[in-house]
């Protein structure tokens, strides 16, 4: 199915100079349901709302950070009110409007994301179900845990009922759902691998605003340098929440293994979280001039980090995607990952332009960095092959990938 946008002004001209525009086709219109707005998302609907194709609405379940709601005001969107108080987990919050909009709104495609668990998320599959309308799901690759079931004991049979629960809902999503969005060729084949058909699953990974990776004054990051008495020093790099997933122990403590015998090299930690003290209270009293907690970082602000670091680290023990893999190549870094994290089976090649490891494998981050002491040229031949691999996942080129599916989906 193609689509072109009929403007208004066009309408207008029509109706005076008595031109024929009837036959031509509409743009595709979308409704998108999704969590929270977030920047790395943002970029991705502001790319698709600049087409003359596709008419994007979006409706979001939380308001989310000031940064995220800052850039969904370039596109068509609303944080919806919830029914219940906002202190009730994210599953139970109700949305109306989303459940009436799903009804009785005549759009081409409904597009769901975010939390499939949530009562808005399953209302909405079942109005959509029960009416017939084309739908698809955007998922990230499930946590491999979710599938599976502990041994017997008095935890897992209180646990499991809801396990089976979730992953019987999960498994009615997948089979109802006109087509699957996948965040990463990971996610890919985790569905293909739980039984959806092939034709039904299309790739739709996360992507980032390239673009601001490639301006940032040389004075900017030089401050950063400066700031954090970086000079002289080979600069290692984490961004991300302070939480056990994201793996910041492993990060630590590698960093710790090849530092006590050398000053030159420093450990640079974006992000807050609950762990943050804790993270900080382990550092070696002898290493605390090397390793900078930086904490919360303005998204304006990120380039000139990453541009001021050497290599990427990212131990995470799991993330369906990972965005900031997106920025460290974005940013011409090499990036030390893992296996558990999406974004490196699309983005990171092993041993050309990065590491990837399992998780908790700390010797094994621990070599990683050291092979870029030991070969300081790699880390440009490295970074280059980074900038290289991640062209591919502009926020255009998943505009494009978007309408694709879009019009698959429309087909049906």
């Amino acid at each position: 199915m193609s689509f072109v946008t009929v403007k208004d002004s066009e309408q207008k001209l029509s109706a005076v100079s008595g031109a024929d525009i009837s036959n031509r086709p509409r743009a595709a219109r979308v409704w998108l349901l999704t969590n929270a707005p977030s920047p790395y998302q943002s970029e991705l609907f502001s790319a698709i709302s600049q087409r003359d194709d596709v008419e994007l609405e979006v409706r979001f379940m939380l308001a989310g950070s000031p940064a995220g709601r800052a850039a969904s005001r370039h596109y068509r969107s609303i944080v919806m009110r919830s029914l219940f108080p906002r202190f009730l987990r994210e599953e139970l919050h109700f949305h109306p409007r989303a459940v009436w909009e799903s009804a009785f709104a005549s759009h081409d495609l409904f597009v769901l994301s975010g939390l499939y668990t949530s009562l808005t998320f399953l209302a909405c599959t079942f109005i959509l179900r029960l009416q017939g309308k084309p739908w698809v799901v955007w998922f990230e690759r499930p946590h491999p845990g979710r599938n599976k079931f502990a041994r017997w004991s008095l935890k897992s049979v209180i646990q499991n009922p809801m396990r089976i629960l979730f992953h019987g809902i999960h498994q009615g999503i997948l089979r109802s759902a006109s087509r699957v969005l996948c965040i990463g060729s990971a996610a890919l084949d985790a569905y293909k691998s739980m039984g959806v058909p092939t034709q039904r699953l299309d790739m739709l990974p996360y992507c980032c605003d390239l673009d601001r990776y490639r301006e940032v004054p040389a004075t900017e990051i030089e401050s950063v340098r400066e700031r954090h008495c970086l000079s002289g020093q080979t600069v290692f790099l984490f961004s991300g929440q302070m939480i056990d997933r994201k793996g910041v122990d492993t990060a630590l403590d590698a960093f710790a293994s090849i530092a006590n015998e050398r000053r030159d090299i420093a450990l640079i930690l974006l992000g807050n979280g609950p762990l943050r003290s804790q993270y900080e209270a382990s550092v070696p009293q002898s290493l605390r001039s090397q390793v900078h907690f930086v904490g919360h970082v303005p998204q304006s602000e990120l380039p000139a980090y990453f541009l001021a670091a050497d290599v990427f680290v990212f131990p995470s023990r799991h993330d369906g995607w990972g965005v900031v893999v997106n920025e460290a190549c974005a940013a011409r870094l090499p990036v030390i990952t893992t296996r558990q994290t999406g974004a490196a089976y699309d983005l990171v090649i092993d041993g050309q332009n990065g590491f990837i490891l399992d998780c908790d494998d700390m010797a094994g981050f621990a070599s990683a960095m050291q092979h870029f002491l030991d070969h300081p040229e790699d880390r440009a031949t490295f970074g280059k092959r980074s900038r290289e691999r991640v062209e591919l996942f502009s926020p255009s080129i998943g505009a494009e990938r978007f309408l694709a599916s879009v019009s698959k989906a429309t087909q049906l």
